[in-house]
């Protein structure tokens, strides 16, 4: 017998009288029990029941429910419901115990809850360690752990880089949070320096996608390498104890139906906690009596939508003008992410001038104001507010370019308004131009600086004027003479020449930044500015731009219709692309020359839009799915002339996609009706089967490779699977948590796969192997709109996903459990409709709303091929392979193939986490040698494509750092971190021999080997400002030589800071020349013929970033380094006495750790923190030769006399 209820009192309050009146509404309906209720309303009987206690008002959905499972009236029900709500008294609202968007403070420890392991893992290695490093992704929690965690266990003090120039004088223990701002800052190596070598304990907070800069430092390193607490993601436990126990401390509670939809909502989401933690303050505010409630919970917008609703209101409350003004003040408090996550900036107010503005958004929490300073409140703002990330996705490039005026402004201040620091050239071109475009942006001290640019480029104009103007006067005052006249005429000549010179090349500069602005919407024409600019100066930029073009992807645009695109899809041969679009016409593109399409004929599509097609498996035949409710069948067997060749009607409104079966004797389509439709076109198309699919618009199907199974996306936020024989339902998979719909649906090329897009921006990716039990793989996110649609390339490597946020998010997907971002592609203006692959998936198609088709150039594409900063490249000498070795320990062999590299295999790894050191291949290329922590060995690399390891017998005491083989291939150097020297005969490199070895003196670690061409002198740079050289002809008795001291300063190294970059980091050397760089930004050529008495020849001209790696060309006229500013650096040293730049290479996004020349001297091999594998042509002509192949000869009128006004057209190729 259940427990009889306890009587209620209706007269007690609003409350007991609905939930006594629900209870009369059960016994009407026979008294059901609640397990029955909660079968018929889809609800717990434990939450049915606790709606009739009385004890608080039930949510609006629960209480609905019960009515409806009883047979109540729900229109009645629900009205007597809100006027419970808005009749129950206003309370006095006590202190949130939920803190919002601001990090928990020491004084918020009563209220922290959830990270109570992670505190004790802290607190635990502090016990043994006096540096701990705490990392983790933002909006992980790492500041509220160290403040309400650590410092509300320990006495210490809390800074951040943004707040304080220089470390405060206390030896107890030092936090230092948002440690990722001390890298944009100039005093940054003073800084790291002081933090190492304090006595003190210390904590630093770090951005984990900012890890990576911490490799620049070596003491930093040393001192967190073993000490790192990770801030991952909350447990479910934790999860509910954060969510819950703020509540119960101070005597409220929530609905069950609250936590369980806030524990899914935030499960596995990266960044969540300030966005639950801010939801739960807006339900807080609207709380019920003491209970927070799930209604309460929907009202604020909930995790996804909370700090949107927040902020919004909190915009549109303000004026017209004040929202231009809050614009301004946002953008200024953003600085746009390199290579990583766009991040807050802490600025001065008088920087802001608009306190009215701050005050108000402060009010809302948005911001946070401090003394004198103002910053976005927590950077999940920057992520959660949709109209944020548009003003930042429409101005980063302008945010850049504002930065810098920002900074040079200060700068010009900082030194009295020096003349010498005002913008001229390109940086006051780009200034100008953005501050027209943005008049209201500009403070008064930025107005002043442009102002005075301004002005002092007028100046030299109007003297330039005044110049050539007496010029003319004294060639009219000299015409009387003939003689005088005409050596007046040739000078005004010359004079004339050198203007339109100048002319000239101030417009190449302009066009050359042009260009980079271009290179997302219009690729090609970019292309051909770079080209133009080139030709017509061949300034240094110019050459530099051309050889960088094809670092950025290549798109093909492909404009034919006259208004916005739908759908676009390749042929299974590959010969030719469909096109639809708005102004119901399809066209059919000749696309064997993928970078010059042309039309070949076009047919009208219809009476409405075409939202989907889809090639017939022998490509005859386009199947186009109608707006207008049907699906119309087109002959393209002559694609010069299609033909519409059937009807196909059945659907009841617009027809959302389709798909031919594999045997091309069927089709598939889904509709605005809801259902799915399988047809018989093997001759007049018959209706098959139709399957009641989904309770909304089936948005997309997808067949798997078999065509035996179909998987639907629908708005009702379902994906379903279908056996396509019997159409029976397989299984429902819930693609995403809350009300969203689903919009893409794909199949793997292997089938044991689907990815799903749905409008909240997540792309997840589910394991069908077992058709009837889907579980989910991995969640991509990144869109921060609708996903509409979704594919998987034909090789299964990549998944493209493109929707309402105007990007095509490509994701490699090799490791569908580790989904990594491959590439965004911007350009597009509008939504993009459709997304699809060509079947070699060498080409991927877009369609936006834009009215323009864009092909991206996969086989091209420069994407992340290591998981982590590649460390190391070396090439085969013969120019069959080149190899990179990764942080992870992944070493990778990879072949050139035009300006990108193919993959051809990975060495398997000795152990799960091992990390590899350094590798070099022999000059035969058939052996290569590795070093990790835990094993070194030789491969057999004859068949790059089948490694083979030969032998683990080199030995060591401490991991090897340094390996180079003699130029005979006989002899193997082997440098131990300590400075262990080992010399081993390889002639048998399956049976290596120790010949002999030697110790380094007062070394602290080995960067690099290096031989001298003929294998007598070893070169060695261990970690101070000399170079340790060594003969080494007996292997047996090798002898040093006097240590090269490459600087006058006769200190020892201090480890770490500025002082640190004085250390030799790299060397190389052909025949008698050797190159050398120390981790400063200087490098020099020395003579090493008599190795006992080198000699300077000169130093490498740079005016960039520090020097990572060098490389020399294999005739030793070229040297290139990667560098820390992101570019490569070439130098011509033919000439060893004076050197020149040859190029400077753009593309990287992060610093550039491997250079490596192949051995045509011209094809050079790069890699780095951003972890691609990029190749570079270094000859310009064959650049431009490549330039012109891909798009045309000439600049149109129109581009020429834009770009280039009062300069004569001339061909490019």
């Amino acid at each position: 017998m259940p427990r009889p209820e306890k009587p209620l009192d209706p007269f007690a309050g609003p409350v007991e009288q609905f939930a006594f009146d629900l209870r009369k509404l059960r016994e009407k309906a026979g008294s059901p029990g609640y397990r029955e209720l909660g079968r018929l309303s889809h609800y717990s009987a434990s939450t049915l029941a606790d709606a009739a206690r009385g004890q608080r008002l039930p949510s609006l959905a629960v209480a609905l429910a019960f009515v409806r499972a009883c047979g109540g009236d729900e229109e009645l029900w629900e009205q007597r419901w809100r006027e419970i709500g808005e009749s129950e008294p206003n309370q006095p609202q006590a202190d949130s115990p939920y803190v919002g968007l601001k990090a928990f403070t020491e004084d918020d420890a009563d209220r922290f809850f959830g990270r109570e392991r992670l505190v004790g893992k802290l607190l635990g290695k502090l016990e043994h360690h006096d540096t701990v490093l705490v990392i983790g992704a933002s909006g992980s929690g790492k500041s509220s752990l160290l403040r309400a965690g650590l410092l509300a266990r320990l006495p210490g003090e809390l800074i951040t880089p943004g707040t304080h120039e220089a470390l405060p004088e206390t030896d107890g223990l030092l936090v230092v949070d948002q440690f990722e701002e001390i890298f944009a800052l100039p005093h940054r190596d003073e800084f790291i320096a002081a933090l190492t070598e304090r006595d003190g304990q210390t904590v630093v907070g770090l951005r984990a996608d900012f890890y990576g800069h911490c490799a620049r430092y070596p003491d930093l390193v040393k001192a967190i390498e073993d000490a790192q607490v990770l801030v991952g993601p909350m447990t479910t436990d934790e999860l509910r104890k954060a969510i819950t126990q703020p509540a119960v401390e101070v005597g409220c509670a929530l609905e069950t139906g609250l936590v369980a939809r806030l524990i899914a909502d935030a499960t596995g989401e990266p960044g969540v906690l300030p966005h639950v933690s801010h939801a739960l303050l807006e339900t807080w505010q609207r709380k019920r009596g003491n209970t927070l409630t799930l209604t309460s919970y929907h009202e604020s917008g909930g995790i996804a939508r909370a700090i949107a609703n927040t902020a919004e209101n909190a915009y549109t409350g303000l004026g017209e003008q004040q929202r231009v003004q809050a614009r301004q003040v946002f953008l200024r408090l953003i600085t746009p992410g390199e290579g990583t996550e766009d991040t807050k900036r802490l600025v001065k107010r008088s920087e802001l001038a608009a306190d009215e503005v701050v005050e108000h958004l402060a009010a809302a929490r948005i911001l946070t104001v401090h003394d004198d300073s103002v910053e976005i409140s927590h950077e999940a703002v920057i992520r959660g507010w949709p109209r944020l990330r548009d003003w930042i996705a429409e101005a980063r490039d302008d945010l850049r370019v504002h930065r810098r005026l920002t900074a040079a402004a200060a700068d010009w201040e900082a030194h009295h308004r020096d003349p010498g620091s005002l913008y001229r050239g390109v940086p006051l071109t780009q200034a100008s131009d953005w501050s027209q475009r943005e008049p209201g942006a500009l403070n008064a001290e930025e107005r002043a600086f442009l102002g005075a640019s301004k002005a002092a480029v007028e100046h030299e104009v109007a003297t330039e004027k005044r110049r050539t103007t007496n010029l003319r006067r004294v060639v009219a005052l000299l015409a009387a003479l003939l003689l005088v006249a005409t050596a007046s005429t040739v000078f005004a000549v010359r004079a004339q020449r050198q203007t339109t010179e100048q002319r000239t090349i101030a417009l190449a500069q302009k066009a050359i930044a042009e260009a980079n602005s271009l290179q997302d919407r219009d690729p090609s024409l970019a292309s051909q500015l770079r080209l133009a600019a080139y030709r017509l100066t061949g300034l240094p930029a110019a050459r530099d731009a051309l050889l960088s073009t094809f670092a950025a992807p290549q798109v093909t645009v492909v404009r034919g219709h006259q208004e916005p695109a739908s759908f676009a899809v390749f042929s299974p041969d590959g010969k030719i692309l469909a096109t639809a679009a708005d102004d119901r016409t399809m066209i059919i593109w000749d696309f064997t020359d993928p970078f010059h399409p042309s039309e070949l004929g076009r047919v009208h599509a219809g009476g409405n839009a075409t939202h989907g097609m889809a090639f017939s498996p022998d490509s005859g035949t386009i199947a186009a799915a109608g707006w207008d409710g049907l699906i119309r069948l087109f002959d393209v067997t002559d694609p010069r002339r299609p033909v519409e060749k059937a009807r196909v009607s059945g659907h009841e409104g617009q027809v959302q996609a389709v798909q031919f079966t594999p045997d091309g004797r069927s089709l598939v389509s889904s509709g605005q009706d809801r259902t799915i439709r399988i047809w018989d076109i093997s001759g007049p198309a018959t209706l098959v089967r139709t399957i009641q699919a989904h309770d909304q618009n089936v948005h997309a199907v997808s067949l798997n490779r078999d065509g035996t199974t179909i998987a639907s996306a629908a708005w009702d936020g379902t994906v379903k699977l279908w056996d396509l024989a019997t159409g029976t339902q397989l299984s429902v998979i819930d693609a995403t948590p809350g009300d969203y719909a689903v919009d893409g649906v794909a199949f793997s090329p292997d089938g044991r796969t689907i990815a799903t897009g749905a409008d909240n921006g997540d792309v997840r990716l589910w394991d069908v192997t077992d058709q009837r039990a889907p579980a989910l793989l991995s969640v991509a996110s990144g869109h921060s709109f609708s996903v509409h649609a979704v594919a998987f390339s034909p090789d299964g490597r990549f998944l493209a996903s493109g929707g309402g946020d105007k990007t095509m998010r490509l994701w490699n997907v090799t490791d569908p459990r580790d989904v990594r971002i491959a590439a965004v592609l911007g350009g597009h203006t509008d939504a993009l409709g459709s997304v699809t692959f060509s079947s070699d998936s060498r080409r991927m198609v877009t369609a936006t709303t834009d009215a323009e088709v864009r092909v991206l150039d996969l086989a091209n594409l420069n994407y992340p091929r290591h998981k982590h900063t590649v460390w190391k490249l070396d090439y085969d000498k013969q120019g069959r392979y080149f190899a990179t070795v990764a942080e992870d320990g992944a070493i990778k062999l990879w072949r050139p193939d035009d300006r990108h590299a193919e993959e051809i295999s990975t060495l398997p790894a000795f152990a799960p986490d091992d990390e590899t050191m350094t590798l070099d291949i022999s000059p035969t290329g058939n052996v290569l040698f590795s070093s990790s922590t835990t094993t070194a060995a030789l491969w057999d690399v004859g068949d790059p494509a089948k490694p083979r390891l030969l032998t683990k017998a080199i030995t060591w005491n401490v991991p090897i750092v340094g390996a180079t083989f003699s130029h005979d291939g006989k002899m193997l150097v082997v440098a131990e971190d300590d400075g262990v020297i080992g010399l081993w005969n390889v002639s048998d490199p399956a049976a290596p021999v120790r010949t002999g070895g030697f110790s380094v003196p007062k070394t602290d670690t080995v960067w690099q080997v290096e031989l001298s061409q003929d294998d007598r002198t070893l070169v060695i740079a261990s970690g101070s400002r000399e170079l340790q050289l060594w003969d080494v002809s007996d292997p047996a008795k090798p002898r040093a030589y006097p240590a090269l001291k490459t600087d006058g300063n006769p200190d020892p190294i201090r480890r770490g800071g500025q002082a640190g970059r004085d250390e030799v980091f790299t060397v190389v050397i052909h025949g008698n020349v050797m190159a050398f760089a120390n981790q400063g930004a200087s490098g020099a050529l020395y003579d090493i013929s008599d190795p006992a008495q080198p000699r300077k020849l000169a130093s490498l001209p740079n005016d960039g970033g520090p020097l990572q790696r060098l490389a020399v060309s294999p005739d030793g006229t070229l040297v290139a380094a990667g560098t820390t500013d992101d570019v490569v650096r070439v130098w011509d040293v033919s000439d060893p006495r004076n050197p020149q730049v040859r190029a400077v290479l753009h593309g990287h996004a992060e610093r550039v750790w491997g250079v490596a020349f192949a051995p045509d001297n011209r094809t050079l091999a790069t890699a780095g923190a951003d972890r691609t594998v990029r190749v570079w042509d270094l000859d310009v002509e064959a650049t431009a030769t490549h330039v012109c192949a891909t798009t045309t000869a000439h600049l149109s009128s129109r581009h020429w006399e834009h770009y280039f006004p009062g300069v004569d057209p001339r061909p490019l190729c």
